[in-house]
Protein backbone atom coordinates (compact mmCIF):
# COMPACT_ATOMS: atom_id res chain seq x y z
CA UNK A 1 0.00 0.00 0.00
CA UNK A 2 1.14 3.33 -0.57
CA UNK A 3 0.92 6.50 1.39
CA UNK A 4 -1.35 7.92 -1.00
CA UNK A 5 -3.73 5.44 -0.77
CA UNK A 6 -3.28 5.42 3.50
CA UNK A 7 -4.24 8.90 3.52
CA UNK A 8 -7.14 8.33 1.37
CA UNK A 9 -8.80 6.18 3.62
CA UNK A 10 -7.46 7.69 6.62
CA UNK A 11 -9.90 11.30 4.64
CA UNK A 12 -12.41 8.76 4.10
CA UNK A 13 -12.85 7.03 7.51
CA UNK A 14 -12.28 10.60 9.13
CA UNK A 15 -15.38 12.09 6.73
CA UNK A 16 -17.60 8.83 7.40
CA UNK A 17 -16.75 9.45 11.43
CA UNK A 18 -17.85 13.13 11.13
CA UNK A 19 -20.86 11.70 9.42
CA UNK A 20 -22.49 9.90 11.87
CA UNK A 21 -21.70 12.12 14.92
CA UNK A 22 -23.78 14.82 12.90
CA UNK A 23 -26.36 11.80 12.02
CA UNK A 24 -26.34 11.13 16.14
CA UNK A 25 -26.59 14.18 17.45
CA UNK A 26 -29.59 14.51 15.17
CA UNK A 27 -30.99 12.14 16.56
CA UNK A 28 -30.62 12.97 20.43
CA UNK A 29 -31.67 16.65 19.24
CA UNK A 30 -35.35 14.35 17.71
CA UNK A 31 -35.73 11.95 21.10
CA UNK A 32 -35.08 15.09 23.29
CA UNK A 33 -37.60 16.80 21.71
CA UNK A 34 -39.95 14.21 22.19
CA UNK A 35 -39.01 13.41 25.56
CA UNK A 36 -39.58 17.21 26.78
CA UNK A 37 -42.98 16.91 24.66
CA UNK A 38 -44.48 13.32 26.80
CA UNK A 39 -42.98 15.86 29.94
CA UNK A 40 -45.10 18.43 29.24
CA UNK A 41 -48.21 16.28 28.60
CA UNK A 42 -47.45 14.59 31.90
CA UNK A 43 -47.00 17.52 33.89
CA UNK A 44 -50.20 18.75 32.25
CA UNK A 45 -51.92 15.40 33.10
CA UNK A 46 -50.99 16.02 36.74
CA UNK A 47 -52.22 19.26 36.95
CA UNK A 48 -55.45 18.28 36.03
CA UNK A 49 -55.51 15.28 38.37
CA UNK A 50 -54.53 17.75 41.56
CA UNK A 51 -57.15 19.89 40.39
CA UNK A 52 -59.99 17.22 40.75
CA UNK A 53 -58.72 16.26 43.61
CA UNK A 54 -58.66 20.09 44.84
CA UNK A 55 -61.89 20.46 43.78
CA UNK A 56 -63.65 17.46 44.67
CA UNK A 57 -62.11 18.50 48.50
CA UNK A 58 -63.56 21.82 48.64
CA UNK A 59 -66.92 20.70 47.00
CA UNK A 60 -67.61 18.42 50.41
CA UNK A 61 -70.54 19.93 52.35
CA UNK A 62 -68.42 21.60 55.22
CA UNK A 63 -65.81 23.01 52.96
CA UNK A 64 -68.11 24.24 50.10
CA UNK A 65 -69.64 26.18 53.73
CA UNK A 66 -66.53 27.64 54.93
CA UNK A 67 -66.18 28.91 50.97
CA UNK A 68 -69.55 30.48 50.44
CA UNK A 69 -69.47 32.22 54.12
CA UNK A 70 -66.11 33.56 53.61
CA UNK A 71 -66.42 35.02 50.09
CA UNK A 72 -68.98 36.58 51.73
CA UNK A 73 -66.78 38.30 54.40
CA UNK A 74 -63.37 36.89 55.57
CA UNK A 75 -62.99 39.28 58.36
CA UNK A 76 -65.83 37.23 60.20
CA UNK A 77 -64.00 33.94 60.14
CA UNK A 78 -62.83 32.50 62.93
CA UNK A 79 -58.61 31.91 62.79
CA UNK A 80 -59.02 28.19 61.84
CA UNK A 81 -61.58 29.08 59.06
CA UNK A 82 -59.19 31.86 57.90
CA UNK A 83 -56.28 29.31 57.98
CA UNK A 84 -58.27 27.01 55.85
CA UNK A 85 -59.70 29.23 53.54
CA UNK A 86 -56.06 31.24 53.23
CA UNK A 87 -55.53 27.57 52.01
CA UNK A 88 -57.87 27.41 49.66
CA UNK A 89 -57.01 30.74 48.29
CA UNK A 90 -53.62 30.28 47.63
CA UNK A 91 -54.04 27.21 45.95
CA UNK A 92 -56.68 28.49 43.58
CA UNK A 93 -53.73 31.57 42.79
CA UNK A 94 -51.33 28.51 42.16
CA UNK A 95 -53.74 26.80 39.98
CA UNK A 96 -54.21 30.32 38.53
CA UNK A 97 -50.50 31.00 38.06
CA UNK A 98 -49.42 27.53 36.38
CA UNK A 99 -52.40 27.09 34.12
CA UNK A 100 -50.89 30.04 32.07
CA UNK A 101 -47.86 27.95 31.81
CA UNK A 102 -50.45 25.43 29.74
CA UNK A 103 -52.11 27.81 27.72
CA UNK A 104 -49.28 29.08 26.36
CA UNK A 105 -49.97 32.22 23.83
CA UNK A 106 -53.59 31.19 22.46
CA UNK A 107 -55.33 34.40 23.14
CA UNK A 108 -59.05 32.60 23.27
CA UNK A 109 -57.18 30.00 26.06
CA UNK A 110 -55.61 33.59 27.93
CA UNK A 111 -58.82 35.65 27.75
CA UNK A 112 -60.90 32.66 29.33
CA UNK A 113 -58.19 32.27 32.46
CA UNK A 114 -58.48 35.68 32.64
CA UNK A 115 -62.34 35.78 32.90
CA UNK A 116 -61.99 32.94 35.76
CA UNK A 117 -59.31 34.95 37.62
CA UNK A 118 -61.74 37.65 36.91
CA UNK A 119 -64.64 36.05 38.52
CA UNK A 120 -62.74 34.01 41.23
CA UNK A 121 -61.56 37.45 42.92
CA UNK A 122 -65.40 39.12 42.14
CA UNK A 123 -66.15 38.41 46.01
CA UNK A 124 -65.27 40.58 48.52
CA UNK A 125 -64.22 37.91 50.77
CA UNK A 126 -61.77 36.05 48.88
CA UNK A 127 -60.15 39.87 47.72
CA UNK A 128 -59.59 40.65 51.66
CA UNK A 129 -58.23 37.37 51.93
CA UNK A 130 -55.79 37.55 49.07
CA UNK A 131 -54.86 41.55 49.94
CA UNK A 132 -54.11 40.36 53.43
CA UNK A 133 -52.23 37.51 52.04
CA UNK A 134 -50.46 39.60 49.78
CA UNK A 135 -49.52 42.29 52.45
CA UNK A 136 -47.97 39.75 54.42
CA UNK A 137 -45.67 38.82 51.35
CA UNK A 138 -47.50 35.20 51.11
CA UNK A 139 -48.16 35.76 47.53
CA UNK A 140 -45.08 36.31 45.36
CA UNK A 141 -45.10 39.13 42.97
CA UNK A 142 -45.12 36.89 39.71
CA UNK A 143 -48.58 35.95 41.11
CA UNK A 144 -49.69 38.88 41.83
CA UNK A 145 -49.12 40.55 38.77
CA UNK A 146 -50.91 37.59 36.95
CA UNK A 147 -53.93 38.16 39.45
CA UNK A 148 -53.81 42.10 39.00
CA UNK A 149 -53.69 42.25 35.55
CA UNK A 150 -56.89 39.67 35.40
CA UNK A 151 -58.80 41.98 37.65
Amino acid sequence: MSLASTGFWADLAAIFGAISIFITLIFIVIELRKNFEQFRIIREINLHDVQNQYYLFWSRPNNAELILKASKNFNNLTAAEKFSFENYVEFRIRFFSFGFNIVDKNKELISAQNSRIKYFFSDAGVRSCYYKMKKEGRIPSLWSEVIERAM
